[in-house]
């Protein structure tokens, strides 16, 4: 399906029944009709996207289910030593999965052909972690699985955690500022699930001009999915109708055992890049973590 620049015409994002939440994107281009037209309903979860050159429609159809994939992210396909040796620790703990390493070509050729309507402000962004930020989301909502970041290190199996089937994501905690309290390094979710589309919608409304402060969190990044969760929280206590809980906010000694504000979780064994870093020390203070991450910073 040949797929162009769109123009981005019309954005709406709403509750247009007590089970439904829908969002519409028309996007048009000279001598053509609608091109994309996107609904999202909390029921069924169905997302149709037309292409104007024909009239072939790629379907996605939400589940219940957590997929066992693990989405991750790089440049290119050329991962730093110590990223890979993070990310075989993910396939020693879930040696049936699937793993998915994105790099940049990649990310650009999922938004032009799954999120033509998004292509505009996603090409807008000038530093390339908004843009990683930004696809990540994109991952959970058409893939769905479990997204880390690179400097994640899996300490056991993730399949107990994730049987439920809500959309997972952690904090860091009590000490932590309240607007970076919920990072976007770790994520989980069946495919379809209609919160992501809250975040596309904080995403599509940011103000670009506004660099005061911290920018690539606001738009993209951890204020952004603190400000979409709030929203839909906010959603879901007026529709008596949607399920509540079906975004859980983990505790935070689950996948944030270390946190970068807090010093009183900073061990001098769990400090990669220092002399006395220890990996298998490190674990020995996190026994109820399923994951943990040092705070490489790598999009730095």
């Amino acid at each position: 399906m040949s797929i162009g620049k769109p123009q981005v015409c019309a954005f709406g994002l709403g509750l247009v029944s007590a089970v439904s939440i829908v969002i519409i994107i028309v996007c048009l281009k000279s001598n053509s009709t609608v091109r994309a037209i996107g609904s999202i309903r909390k029921t069924s979860t169905l997302i149709r996207t037309r292409d104007a050159a024909d009239e072939d429609y790629q379907l996605l159809n939400g589940t219940d289910k957590i997929p066992h994939i693990l989405h991750q992210s790089w440049v290119n396909s050329s991962v730093p030593k110590h990223y890979s040796a993070w990310r075989q620790s993910w396939v020693k703990n879930h040696r049936h999965w699937e793993f998915k390493l994105w790099t940049d070509a990649d990310n650009d050729a999922l938004v032009k052909q799954y999120m033509p309507w998004f292509l505009a402000r996603y090409e807008e962004y000038d530093q390339p972690v908004m843009r990683a930020d930004a696809v990540r989301y994109l991952y959970m909502h058409r893939y769905g699985g479990v997204y880390a970041d690179l400097d994640f290190e899996s300490l056991k199996p993730l399949d107990e955690l994730l049987e439920d089937g809500q959309v997972l994501l952690g904090t860091l905690g009590r000490n932590s500022p309240p607007e970076h309290s919920i990072p976007n390094s770790f994520m989980a979710s069946p495919p379809g699930h209609p919160f992501w589309m809250f975040c596309f919608a904080k995403m599509l409304s940011a103000n670009l001009a506004n660099r005061v402060g911290s920018f690539v969190e606001t738009v993209t990044g951890p204020i952004m999915l603190k400000q979409a969760l709030d929203e839909y929280r906010r959603r879901q206590e007026q529709d008596s109708a949607t399920h509540d809980g079906d975004v859980v906010v983990l505790p935070q000694e689950l996948v944030y055992p270390i946190v970068w504000s807090d010093p009183m979780t900073h061990y001098p064994d769990c400090n990669w890049g220092a002399s006395d870093f220890s990996s298998d020390a490190c674990h020995r203070h996190f026994e109820d973590a399923y994951a943990v991450t040092y705070w490489a910073h790598g999009w730095r």
